[in-house]
């Protein structure tokens, strides 16, 4: 088990190692308009829909590592195909085998992070090991987008080309890792695993927690998806030829301080406790959706850095409080189901968004701030839902 406390921050790093990120949407963008980028998003998140209860059950069933193992080949064989002749078709094939490998992944590795360190006996290190991972991460991450947006001058097809070895790379590293044991056996039948899954809710923290997971993976999209054609409309006449520097130069910066975030999400949860922490990150990230939508200026860029906090810092949080509060066999099966219920939202409101914007290629900031003003609004109700009952999130986290 050790090995897999040693592998775990490499499987973080070769997967977080998206040198398509800066440049994602304008390489769809060149090739279609962008009511069909928005949609094309749907198809990704759609996909993974379909798949993430499948997946998660599979985990449970026949392990995290062969599970983990399915996800890189997924993400290996995604890139090289979306890096092929640029026509819809071929996105939308791309697209869902990234889908594909998003699923498998999606609770598999943060299971196998805590069923290695229970049977080691230290699950109490979760939110600092999971912190520690994801900020090396985050540095690979902002890593590959400096070299990704430089690339993109070259051809913007090159980011997907450089992501297939870091799927490969993350190909490699789950196949050294060791399969965890599995005190708790393995997955009950499909129905009976499902049921067991809707008993936890009966846990008052585990409710609040599945409620804020879903609000914010589609809150903290927002930035993620509006950002190019935020800088696109900024830059002006400029876009073609600066927009991938600048925005990988961003997403650099911006991965650089979630990191610092992610590693100290487990001190601040021990501080102030995690309801505390995960409200706080609502609050930064509606901060940062509502400078989008009021102004197209420089400086909104360095609100735009914090975008990625929000989601560093809750998410070895919410790992902490969900985990050891959830039987083994069901483990992977109920992130996927948490997982499930937040993109089913966020690729609905992709939908809606298509609707809004129109053809209108490229986006307009008009188009741009009618959506994060939506997106405010529906941030600031859920916070006001979720804080009277805040308390029954007390637990402290071990930092």
């Amino acid at each position: 088990m050790e090995r897999n406390l040693r592998l775990y921050p490499y499987f973080q790093v070769a997967r977080s190692l998206l040198f398509w990120l800066p440049v994602f949407f304008l390489y769809f963008s060149a090739h279609l308009p962008a009511d069909q980028v928005l949609l094309l998003e749907a198809v990704y998140y759609a996909g993974i829909v379909a798949l993430e209860v499948p997946s998660g059950y599979l985990s449970d069933r026949i392990g995290r590592r062969p599970t983990l193992i399915m996800a890189s080949g997924a993400w290996l064989l995604g890139y090289l195909v979306l890096a092929m002749a640029p026509s819809l078709e071929v996105f939308v094939v791309g697209q869902l085998l990234l889908a594909a490998g998003m699923a498998f992944n999606s609770g598999t590795d943060g299971a196998l992070l805590y069923d290695s360190l229970a049977t080691l006996e230290r699950e109490d290190e979760l939110a600092d090991h999971e912190g520690r991972a994801q900020a090396r991460g985050l540095l690979a991450m902002g890593f590959a987008a400096l070299v990704g947006g430089g690339v993109g001058l070259i051809d913007l097809r090159l980011g997907h080309v450089l992501s297939a070895v870091s799927g490969a790379m993350a190909l490699g590293v789950a196949l050294a890792m060791v399969e965890p044991p599995a005190p708790d056996g393995r997955a009950h039948a499909p129905l009976r695993q499902l049921g067991s899954v809707v008993r936890h809710l009966r846990q008052p923290a585990l409710v609040w927690v599945f409620l804020f997971a879903v609000v914010m993976t589609v809150f903290n999209h927002v930035p993620y998806m509006l950002g190019q054609p935020y800088l696109a409309a900024m830059l002006g006449d400029e876009a073609m030829t600066s927009t991938p520097v600048v925005s990988g130069l961003l997403m650099a910066l911006k991965m650089t301080m979630a990191a610092l975030a992610s590693r100290a999400s487990a001190p601040l949860a021990a501080k102030f406790g995690p309801a505390a922490v995960l409200l706080g990150a609502m609050v930064v990230q509606g901060l940062v959706i509502g400078s989008m939508g009021a102004s197209l200026h420089p400086a909104v860029l360095a609100l735009l850095l914090l975008s990625s906090m929000p989601g560093a810092v809750s998410g070895p949080v919410q790992l902490a409080v969900i985990l050891p509060r959830v039987d083994g066999r069901i483990r992977a099966t109920y992130l996927s189901i948490q997982s499930l219920a937040g993109r089913l939202s966020f690729s609905a409101a992709l939908a809606v968004a298509a609707m809004v914007v129109g053809e209108a290629s490229p986006m307009p900031h008009p188009a741009m701030a009618t959506l994060c003003f939506g997106a405010v609004v529906g941030l600031a109700v859920m916070a006001l839902v979720l804080l009277p009952w805040s308390r029954v999130v007390r637990d402290r986290i071990e930092a």
